[in-house]
């Protein structure tokens, strides 16, 4: 545009080279539009022969006008903002997350905030931090002894019994029998686990499970250092509050150090409970034996610890393959 009548005009009315005076007026934009409307709308007085010119032409042309360079740096901070909010809710479960505080977070009025979310999420900030907290408790539920107490105060309830009212709203069922019915569904083949009297086993296992592939590489070290390992050597992991410990078993008992002890495996009564399958299943099995299989037998935990016996090799067999027991010491009630 050379001609200065053309410019649009700012709120003062004074003449501005970036829009002309068709698109902007007053410091506004005359009428709503996005660039593929316009694009449709310019190519309507195009001749036929001209159209495919036209359309290449303004794809070109367009997306570099100010008008819509603004909107879509607008909408890619508004994607960053809202980004920025859901890292807020999953890592503060616990706390409360009220507009007011994610609208801080997203740096956007409390307003325009709450249209956003939605446009992008699909769902209030309110519906996306609850569901996201009812995922939490049916996850727990299936893969740990987490009491309702604990997890209401996990995901900000004042009370497990405001939390339950909560779940069954949402899922059509309490807490507790969701987790039975997901335990007696999921695991219903698995739970038929073989009662026998398994002789006690010398281990030797990792003191550390911060990173379970470094812990069993040591561990292996160990045993060839010492020349431990056998054709009978089993790998195991025993469980100890709520860890899994990489452990292997020994003809006796051997020297120990900082990083691997020497323990005993008593001989005792034991459910052995078989999975095939990825090894991702075993907590949730474990789960299930605890909560489910074990309150409903005839027995309970005998002393001695919980353990995993894996009876092929990840690195040969396909993962739908895998083999594992799962022992559990056992006592009449």
């Amino acid at each position: 545009m050379r001609n200065a009548e053309m410019f649009g005009t700012d709120p003062k009315g004074s003449r501005i080279k970036d829009y002309c005076i068709h698109c902007y007026q007053k410091g506004d934009f005359t009428y709503d539009i996005t660039m593929d409307e316009m694009m449709r709308l310019n190519t309507s007085f195009a001749g036929k022969n001209h159209t495919k010119y036209y359309i290449a032409e303004m794809k070109l042309f367009f997306p570099h006008l100010k008008r819509w360079t603004k909107k879509v740096d607008t909408r890619n901070e508004h994607y960053k903002s809202i980004l920025r909010v859901i890292n807020y809710i999953k890592h503060n479960l616990n706390k409360k997350t009220d507009l007011k505080t994610l609208s801080e977070v997203a740096c956007i009025s409390p307003y325009y905030f709450h249209r956003i979310f939605k446009i992008v999420m699909g769902e209030s900030q309110a519906e996306y931090t609850n569901r996201l907290r009812m995922e939490y408790v049916a996850e727990k539920l299936k893969t740990t002894n987490l009491s309702l107490m604990e997890l209401a105060v996990k995901t900000g309830y004042s009370s497990a019994q405001a939390l339950s009212r909560t779940f069954r709203k949402y899922f059509d069922l309490p807490p507790t029998v969701f987790k039975t019915i997901y335990f007696k569904e999921t695991f219903q083949e698995e739970l038929n686990p073989r009662i026998y009297r398994v002789n006690s086993k010398n281990i030797i296992t990792s003191r550390d499970t911060s990173d379970i592939r470094s812990s069993w590489k040591k561990l292996y070290m160990y045993a060839m250092m010492n020349h431990l390992l056998s054709k009978d050597t089993e790998s195991l992991e025993i469980i100890k509050n709520g860890s899994f410990y990489p452990a292997l078993t020994t003809k006796e008992e051997v020297q120990t150090n900082r990083y691997v002890e020497s323990l005993v495996l008593p001989e005792s009564i034991y459910a052995i409970f078989t999975h095939k399958g990825d090894y991702s299943g075993l907590r949730s099995l474990f789960s299930a034996i605890r909560n489910y299989w074990l309150p409903e037998s005839k027995y309970q935990k005998g002393p001695g610890e919980c353990y995993i016996v894996y009876l092929n090799n990840p690195d040969i067999v396909e993962p739908q393959n895998l083999l594992t027991e799962i022992y559990i010491p056992l006592i009449n009630r």
